[in-house]
């Protein structure tokens, strides 16, 4: 049926860019042990600078590894902070975009067409701008003013743990005790690796459950919000080539609710441990009241951890799912794409993303 041994296709799937978990351990530890002072010293030099506004910009993926950074200063500072994708950034031209703006953006590639026009635009307007790229001699990282570059695979992961420090230090400056969180930060590497060894077997049934489902609506809120994007949108329909649709969860009870009457819908429910909880269990009740099937990913499985975590904890499961349903859907080389990376869908001098 197959042209490649599941055992052949893990094997390969390993030393793929989708499929970072089995190096998340090493490479994050790695990660922390090289970037964490500075980024630090960057969230000390952003307090001592006066900046007056903090910008996050990315695309796809790199928007979603940064939410964490705009949510923590939200919650925990009273340093304006504002999250964008990249070209909804250069089209509102925010008014407090200038010299007492920060702009912290992040691409993988570090030439994504996208980010790569935000960064520039950003620097015409005088702000100063902080990049996290895997890449040393991408666009991020030669034109940002700072750049964070953490040669490795760890597209999601290590951005956000990048912007996770960078907005508890702000917090930790301005009086907040974030040490409880510096802890867990700290034992996250472990953790990881001990989520990517237990989680396999799951995956694998619940891949097999649902192969021939060609359409999933994945439900997200509070600090998972992202994470639901990241899955719903640029994975689930990049990787496993179906259709798929996010839907912030308390939003699902304003008009596609209606949609259970006629439609028994796979539902992919990411549930936090944070004030969004509650609002997840409601809405989780309602769909299976009405015929829906329901995959639920619960922070709470994974340990006793602050709600912010939501991100880190749920990443290494999900990627197990789309990566065994990547299998069972033909899909055996998980970084080959059809359009993407190939020049037909950016313009631009060294632009190689999308």
């Amino acid at each position: 049926m197959f042209g490649l041994t599941i055992e052949d296709f893990l094997n390969n799937a390993k030393q793929s860019v989708l499929f970072t978990a089995p190096s998340l351990e090493k490479d994050l530890s790695a990660f922390l042990e090289e970037h964490t002072e500075r980024i630090k010293n960057l969230a000390k030099t952003a307090l001592d600078k006066g900046y007056k506004q903090i910008y996050w910009v990315g695309s796809g993926n790199s928007w979603c590894n940064l939410y964490s950074g705009d949510y923590i200063l939200k919650k925990m500072t009273d340093l304006p902070s504002d999250y964008y994708k990249s070209y909804d950034f250069i089209w509102t031209s925010p008014s407090r975009l200038d010299k007492d703006a920060l702009v912290i953006l992040a691409s993988f590639s570090g030439n994504t067409e996208d980010t790569a026009a935000a960064l520039r635009f950003a620097n015409e307007k005088g702000a100063t701008t902080i990049s996290f790229t895997s890449k040393p001699d991408s666009i991020l990282a030669r034109e940002a003013d700072e750049s964070i570059v953490y040669d490795s695979n760890g597209l999601f992961i290590l951005p956000l743990a990048g912007a996770f420090i960078f907005s508890l230090e702000i917090a930790r400056l301005k009086g907040r005790d974030v040490s409880k969180l510096y802890e867990q930060i700290e034992i996250m590497p472990e953790l990881l690796g001990r989520i990517y060894r237990e989680e396999e077997s799951r995956a694998y049934r619940l891949a097999r459950k649902y192969q021939e489902s060609d359409l999933f609506y994945v439900l997200a809120s509070g600090a998972a919000y992202a994470i639901g994007y990241k899955f719903g949108l640029t994975v689930f329909m990049e990787n496993m080539r179906v259709n798929a649709s996010f839907i912030e969860t308390s939003e699902f009870r304003h008009g596609p609710a209606e949609m259970l009457d006629g439609h028994k819908p796979l539902m992919v429910f990411l549930v936090g441990s944070d004030e969004s909880r509650d609002m997840s269990e409601r809405v989780i009740k309602i769909a299976e009241s009405n015929g829906a099937e329901i995959i639920r990913f619960d922070v709470k499985d994974y340990g006793d951890f602050d709600p912010l975590f939501a991100p880190f904890l749920l990443m290494i499961p999900l990627q197990w799912f789309a990566v065994y349903s990547a299998y069972y859907r033909g899909i055996f080389d998980l970084d080959e794409r059809v359009l993407m990376g190939r020049g037909k869908m950016s313009t631009g001098n060294q632009i190689t993303w999308p």
